[in-house]
């Protein structure tokens, strides 16, 4: 666990040490990949993220969902819990700070995993510190995402996280609840893992 803290501080400190112009332009580069991809398209339901600091900007593909006439759902963070419930937006200026100041969704309109129809198929968006070739993410230490997939996964229909190229290291040790997305989109491509 030690290793782990440690490539997360690194990865938090190499990640706020890019350009903002560079993360900018490749967060443009990342949600046009986003919106491009037959994942998206697909999608009636998109369970997406607020991005927080220096995290592959998801304001734009956040947006483009709702005029896309695609349901948006966004996480509020439960820490007493241990606990993510994605709750509808409907206007993102209404998004408020919550847990580490991440702009979190009013709590209203839950997304019901068990009314879940493959006629409106799910893609889920995710972010992470830290990726590997094989598709291995290190998040921020919650297990919020891992706990999430464990319960409701088979409700989703795509998993994808979004990071930046520069974020792949060669290998990252995965514990037995460690679920991995199903795909990758970063500034230099995309893939199914």
């Amino acid at each position: 666990m030690k290793e782990k803290e440690r490539l997360r501080k690194l990865a938090r400190q190499s990640r706020d040490d890019i350009p903002r112009h560079q993360q900018e332009r490749w967060s443009g580069e990342i949600q046009q990949k986003v919106r491009n991809s037959p994942w998206y398209k697909e999608a009636g339901i998109l369970l997406s993220y607020a991005s927080f600091r220096s995290e592959v900007n998801t304001d734009q593909i956040n947006q483009w969902a709702l005029e896309d006439g695609k349901e948006l759902y966004l996480p509020k963070t439960y820490t007493e819990r241990h606990q993510m419930v994605y709750y509808r937006v409907r206007d993102l200026s209404l998004l408020t700070a919550g847990y580490m100041g991440i702009r979190e969704p009013q709590e209203m309109d839950p997304w019901e995993p068990a009314a879940y129809s493959a006629e409106a198929p799910v893609l889920m968006l995710m972010p992470a510190l830290l990726y590997d070739g094989k598709g291995n993410r290190l998040g921020y230490g919650g297990g919020y995402y891992d706990r999430y997939l464990g319960c409701y996964g088979d409700r989703i229909s795509h998993t994808v996280m979004l990071v930046f190229h520069i974020q792949q290291i060669p290998e990252i040790k995965t514990e037995k609840w460690d679920i991995p997305p199903d795909g990758i989109i970063t500034d230099g491509g995309e893939r199914e893992v």
